[in-house]
């Protein structure tokens, strides 16, 4: 029968008639001739003569549902279902080799079992989802590949996985995958969610993602070195309880300038707790000190909020002083900022009992230091040399007691002994934390 000319984008609602040896497919506003494939035995007569390099430059558009066949499918288009099913009979081959290139996919590919030599997809766009489930694969390589739907992988083993500058436009899954060797996915673009569940990645791992969605590793493990970075990061990245048993390259300039939100879940405490335990240990690891302790001060934080939300947790003021003053003593910074603040309170509540300090046997002034001032400079009487030492001798007193050396030559009175007490206690307790962050941050 004489061929027929068809849009490409007409293709999965018109009907191919039967006996029809060609057909015209406009893409692009090109025009290409497809022979028509409409049963089993005329595609299984083209894949035996695909050694011919002819042959395989042959376009093929192939109408009938493909159950169980193995081979190189170039420049092809399956409008129907194609579906591997190594439970069915007859039984197929031990080692089973399938490729396709410039090839598009009206329906659902599925491969179900199977041990395959390899698995390569090449220049070719998916339009409904891919399910892989239970095989066994020594190679597989995805190159320049648009998914337009979802990408499913279960409970598979796969030697090598390479994925590369391909588009995946719906979500994809990873469930109990374990990758023996490399695993890479480079120059990847996702729309909606990667999801990565109990999987196990046992070789070299690395990943550079263009996120819009989420990115998520539940209970995964990597055992050798892996990379993890972003050419775009729009969504969030949940690592919850995954493990890294080998040092791990986590992009930080692009999540430190995004303030680490793509680590926040405000609607799910314990999953950012996780996240910014793991990523801490992996700047850490790395000897990325700065990221590290902004991170654990995150999870601290986030800690707190997760029992807060689950009523376990209990307000404590020693809590709150270390969260809000040290940053849970990953500020060295702000544990100074807080030293220099309580100083400067401290001396200013001195300043205004001075009659409550003995110096040399007698009060150090009968009066408010700050009135004194206000009153000299009502009458335009300044006495330099004597505000010098009342308040230098207010200021010594205070940074002597703050630091507890306390040599004695001023004493408090009455109430005041509780309030340098109580001075001398947050000096024991953030000059230690001090020292604390300073370790953490230089050594």
């Amino acid at each position: 029968m004489v061929g027929i000319r068809v849009e490409f984008n007409e293709l999965n609602s018109k009907e191919i008639e039967e006996g029809l040896r060609s057909v015209s497919i406009i893409k692009d506003g090109k025009k290409e001739e497809y022979e028509v494939i409409d049963t089993r035995e005329k595609l299984l007569e083209y894949l035996e003569g695909c050694t011919d390099i002819g042959e395989r430059k042959k376009r093929i558009l192939v109408t009938f549902e493909c159950i169980n066949i193995c081979g190189i499918f170039d420049n092809a288009i399956f409008l129907k279902r194609f579906k591997i099913d190594s439970y069915s009979k007859p039984k197929l081959d031990d080692s089973l080799y399938l490729s396709f290139t410039n090839c598009e996919f009206f329906s659902d590919i599925e491969l179900l079992g199977g041990d395959y030599k390899r698995i390569k997809i090449n220049e070719s766009t998916i339009q409904k989802n891919i399910f892989i489930r239970f095989i066994n694969c020594e190679k597989s390589r995805i190159n320049n590949v648009i998914f337009k739907e979802d990408v499913i992988f279960e409970n598979s083993e796969i030697g090598t996985l390479n994925i590369n500058t391909s588009q995946i436009m719906d979500n994809l899954l990873f469930q109990k995958v374990t990758i023996f060797n490399d695993f890479i996915m480079d120059k990847v673009m996702s729309n909606k969610d990667l999801d990565f569940v109990d999987c196990m990645f046992e070789g070299l791992s690395k990943l550079q993602l263009s996120v819009n969605g989420e990115l998520n590793f539940l209970q995964c493990s990597f055992y050798k070195k892996s990379e993890i970075d972003f050419d775009e990061l729009n969504g969030k990245i949940s690592l919850y309880k995954t493990n890294f048993s080998d040092k791990c390259y986590l992009e930080y300039e692009l999540l430190t300038n995004k303030e680490y939100k793509p680590l926040i879940f405000e609607d799910n405490y314990k999953k950012t707790k996780w996240n910014f335990l793991i990523v801490s240990d992996i700047y850490k690891s790395s000897g990325r000190t700065e990221q590290f302790l902004t991170t654990f001060f995150y999870f601290k934080k986030y800690e707190r909020l997760e029992k807060k939300n689950k009523g376990t947790y209990r307000f404590t003021l020693l809590d709150y002083l270390i969260g809000i003053t040290t940053k849970y003593y990953t500020s060295w910074e702000r544990t100074l900022l807080t030293m220099g603040v309580i100083i400067v309170a401290f001396f200013m509540l001195y300043c205004c009992f001075p009659n409550l300090l003995m110096c040399k046997d007698a009060p150090m002034s009968s009066k408010n230091l700050f009135e004194t001032v206000f009153e000299m400079f009502i009458n335009s009487n300044f006495d330099i040399h004597f505000l010098i030492s009342k308040f230098g001798n207010t200021l010594y007193f205070t940074i002597i007691t703050f630091t507890t050396v306390g040599y004695g030559d001023i004493t408090p009175l009455n109430w005041m002994k509780l309030i340098v007490s109580l001075e001398s206690f947050l000096g024991v307790f953030y000059t230690s934390s001090l020292v604390v962050a300073l370790s953490r941050r230089f050594l």
